[in-house]
């Protein structure tokens, strides 16, 4: 069996899927819950409390975008669209891990540490890894 059909990378892409829906609820529904993730501290004044309840669920939606779309293709679709969603997590970790680096560098690695893993299965599951 070629890698790129293995069942372990087309379940696994699911699971990031789900827990890409997962994060990106939290980020909805309680955004100041999620904003250490970030690497921000809690907003203490009344402006900047508010702010962060309008922008942090945009991120929040584009997670839960991002996992719908990679578990729709994951159920519903072909390897090959499967592995294509699943390099779009690589961009938006890579945007996600250069927006943290300009606020604080420690945290760029909690998100580009998911680019090669999105990046190998993304590649295994196009064929280049066959």
């Amino acid at each position: 069996m070629a890698l790129s059909q293995s069942p372990y990378l087309v379940n696994t892409a699911g699971v990031i899927g789900h827990l890409l829906i997962l994060g990106g609820s939290g980020a909805i529904f309680s955004p100041r819950s999620v904003i250490g993730a970030f690497g921000l501290d809690t907003p203490s004044t009344p402006e900047a409390q508010k702010l962060v309840d309008l922008l942090i669920p945009l991120y929040g939606f584009r997670e839960v975008s991002l996992g719908l779309s990679m578990v729709a293709v994951w159920r519903y679709g072909n390897v090959k669209t499967l592995g294509l969603t699943t390099l779009a997590v690589v961009a938006t970790a890579l945007g996600d891990g250069w927006i943290a680096r300009k606020q604080r560098k420690g945290m760029v690695w909690v998100h580009w540490g998911l680019v090669p893993v999105a990046l190998g299965l993304g590649a295994g599951l196009l064929g280049y890894l066959d």
